[in-house]
Order: C-alpha cells, then structure tokens, then sequence
C-alpha cells in the first residue's frame, strides 16, 4: 500500500483537497484504481458533477455510497435516488438496475486470478518481518474494513 495517498480536490477552484483521499480505506480502494478510465480521473478532480455522476453510477452499479463524515449529504442524496442533470441514460439508475455502463469489462477467471495473486502478495507483505516500514497495521485496518479476507 503507497503510504503517500492521492492528494485529489473536491473542488473546481482546488481550494480544498478532499478528505475521502486522504483516508486510507478510500485511496486504496481496489474501484478507484482500475475502474475509473484514465481520461476522466482529471474531470474528477475538478469538476463536482462528474464525481457526482460517479457516485451515483457505483450506487445502483453496485449497492454501494461512500460513508465517509465528509460526503454523507452527498451519499444521502444518492441513495435517495437523486440523479443529477446530465446522467447518461444508458448507466445504471432506479429504473436501470445491474445495467453495466458503456465499456464495462465483464469480471472474467483472469481477473479472479489476479485478484487471488494480489492477495497473496499483501498477505507475504504482511507477514514480512523485514518490512520494518510496511504500515502494515494501516493495511489490515483497510482490509478489515472493506471485509477482505487474504484467506
């Protein structure tokens, strides 16, 4: 786990960083490294309707809104079912459960089998006992809290 998180904004103006990133279960969160297309991780940095967009589709992608203090109205509204203005339609919604957005690689044995080889690896990572610096305290907090056995 990179132990310098992500030092992401919440706002277009750059003023304030986001503290969801700073938090260690969420910039390490597994969604926000490999799902996200690499061309629009600038527009959420800066534009809040597109992080807005974002939280909705993992909401009725998945079942899931970010329960950090920082955006709880944020998370409220979504799971109320609020859909902001410019929503594609062809992304999850109330009406569209379970819909893939466009793009969406289906999960696949490959993934599966680099997801159990990831484990591993944090697994060994942890039970290294040359790894002095590892946070490894820190990472199985996040692990525990995102419910991830290592097996």
């Amino acid at each position: 786990m990179d132990r310098l998180p992500y030092l992401g904004y919440d706002d277009p103006s750059f003023a304030q960083q986001s503290s969801v990133v700073q938090d260690p279960r969420y910039f390490s969160c597994v969604a926000n490294m490999v799902w996200l297309p690499t061309p629009l991780k600038g527009f959420t940095d800066t534009l809040p309707e597109i992080k807005a967009m974002l939280r909705v589709c993992a909401f009725h992608l998945c079942g899931w809104a970010c329960e950090h203090p920082s955006v709880a109205e944020q998370a409220t509204k979504v799971t109320s079912g609020s859909i902001p203005d410019g929503y594609p339609k062809s992304s999850p919604s109330p009406d569209r459960p379970g819909v893939l957005p466009p793009g969406t690689a289906p999960f696949s044995e490959r993934i599966a089998r680099e997801i159990d080889k990831r484990k591993r690896k944090i697994k060994i990572d942890i039970e290294n006992a040359a790894f002095l610096h590892y946070p490894k305290e820190e990472v199985i907090g996040v692990l525990k809290f995102w419910g991830i056995e290592l097996g």
